[in-house]
């Protein structure tokens, strides 16, 4: 009996840290976040919904989607994957409208910059709440015409 119950105690251990190693490496940034209208301040009128799904967001590589609909109740979807550090396309309805640069500082705050396809840029920065309840986007935009515009977007995890 105690020729078994030295292996099990060892396998018990070994699949308990384990789990411990995959919570800490888990993600903070996934999942899907909710506009809440009543806590931005976006430029001109807000959409009717939008919808901010997470696939990934580390040192290394960003992905996620957005989707919505705008003040009209037209439905739209926005993509973006890239790399840290490395501008890359985000794409709305197949369309490439922008090349973003993101920088992660610390595991809850990203920065970017970006360049609109319409001339427009951006700099802003993405900050997740250390519960990571909510993501709280601050945008300085400038359009193509040079003037300029701040926005603050919040989303709460669904």
């Amino acid at each position: 009996m105690k020729r078994f119950l030295i292996p099990i105690l060892l396998l018990s251990c070994a699949v308990a840290f384990s789990q411990k190693k995959t919570q800490a490496a888990k993600d903070p940034w996934a999942g899907t976040f909710k506009l809440d209208v009543s806590k931005s301040k976006p430029i001109g009128s807000p959409p009717q919904e939008e919808m901010v799904t997470v696939t990934s967001a580390t040192k290394d590589s960003i992905k996620y989607t957005i989707s919505g609909k705008d003040p009209a109740g037209e439905s739209y979807t926005m993509n973006y994957e890239g790399k840290v550090g490395t501008a890359s396309p985000q794409m709305e309805e197949g369309k490439e409208i922008a090349q973003i640069t993101y920088q992660m500082p610390s595991s809850h705050e990203f920065t970017s910059q970006g360049r609109g396809s319409d001339g427009s840029t951006s700099t802003g920065t993405i900050t997740l709440s250390k519960d990571g309840k909510t993501i709280t986007v601050h945008e300085r935009n400038k359009d193509a015409k040079g003037a300029e515009h701040d926005s603050t977007m919040v989303y709460v995890r669904q």
